[in-house]
């Protein structure tokens, strides 16, 4: 009888060639040896799907599936579509694991844990040991406080269904916020959060973190998927977070009324005013009145100030790391 691996690394792979080689050594040489790879080849123009070829000839631990390009998200779902694992987690094809991140991860699930966190080497949130539910991870997720990438996880295999992925083909920038809070709604049992680093991001200049560019009209995009994450039942108690993460970007807003000279609402504001009382969200009374007093005037006085604040953040680490 086979025995099925206890993890699955899903690996979407796209014009990586320049890294892929030490993203697949990074996982094939784990300490922990249960897992199967599937790299999942996303129409790539480059020798990325050759290489990833030469892996599975070599490695039987290793899949390859070569498909049209259609984005991270939908080469994601193709791979855990594939994947047999007990937990399924993913990598970038231009990041790599230290060698010990699969034992500390899979060291951490037992029968009753559904979803292990860990911390990567750039992130400057910092995670404690520690167990939470559901929605304490759904607010930790909408507040930025846990990271919302895909990666530095594991996932239980069955959270997974049709809804996980099931975003628009230009939803580029946020797919991954929301699969988390699906995932995180997913669970029936614990979350365990861990403060071991067990991912090494490559800050790739041409990666989409990099390049993207946020218009009002995705901004509003990404409102109405995030806001959508949340099932109904839980709406009441989760859309104050949804709110809160939306005004993180309110700069955004404050930028067109300056840009465009406009005085008349837009789209997008009157939704998050609605939310606002909808919800009975309680936010600072400088949202509130931001929003609530938005034009192109106070549009020039609110960037202001966040240069000013941004500034003065700025100054005080520099202070911080002279002492």
């Amino acid at each position: 009888m086979e025995q099925l691996p206890k993890i699955s690394v899903v690996v979407p792979v796209y014009k990586a060639e320049k890294f892929l080689h030490s993203c697949v050594e990074s996982i094939l040489t784990q300490t922990f040896e249960n897992f199967e790879l599937l790299l999942v080849d996303d129409g790539s123009p480059d020798n990325s799907g050759k290489i990833c070829d030469e892996y599975a000839k070599n490695d039987g631990r290793v899949q390859v599936f070569h498909i049209a390009n259609g984005g991270a998200n939908r080469a994601r779902a193709l791979g855990v579509a594939h994947a047999k694992g007990e937990y399924v987690t993913f990598v970038d094809s231009d990041d790599s694991l230290p060698p010990y991140a699969l034992h500390e991860l899979y060291g951490y699930t037992d029968e009753q844990c559904d979803i292990v966190i860990g911390t990567y080497d750039r992130n400057s949130k910092q995670y404690t040991d520690e167990q939470i539910d559901k929605l304490e991870l759904v607010r930790r997720l909408y507040y930025y406080t846990i990271a919302s990438s895909p990666y530095a996880k594991l996932f239980r295999r069955e959270l997974f269904d049709e809804k996980t992925f099931d975003l628009p083909r230009d939803f580029v920038m946020g797919e991954d916020f929301v699969m988390n809070v699906h995932l995180a709604f997913a669970c029936l049992h614990k979350i365990r959060v861990m403060p071991t680093v067990v991912y090494c991001y490559n800050n790739n200049a041409e990666g989409i973190v990099n390049t993207f560019d946020y218009t009002l009209d995705y901004l509003e995009r990404s409102y109405h998927y995030k806001k959508n994450a949340i099932p109904k039942e839980y709406r009441a108690v989760c859309m104050p977070y949804c709110i809160a993460n939306i005004l993180m970007m309110n700069s955004l807003i404050m930028r067109h009324y300056y840009v465009t000279r406009t005085w008349t609402p837009v789209a997008l504001h009157r939704k998050i005013l609605e939310d606002i009382k909808t919800y009975d969200y309680r936010g600072s009374a400088w949202e509130r009145f931001a929003l609530r007093f938005s034009n192109p005037v106070f549009g020039a006085f609110y960037l202001m100030v966040q240069s000013i604040e941004k500034g003065l953040k700025q100054m005080k680490r520099m202070i911080a790391g002279r002492r």
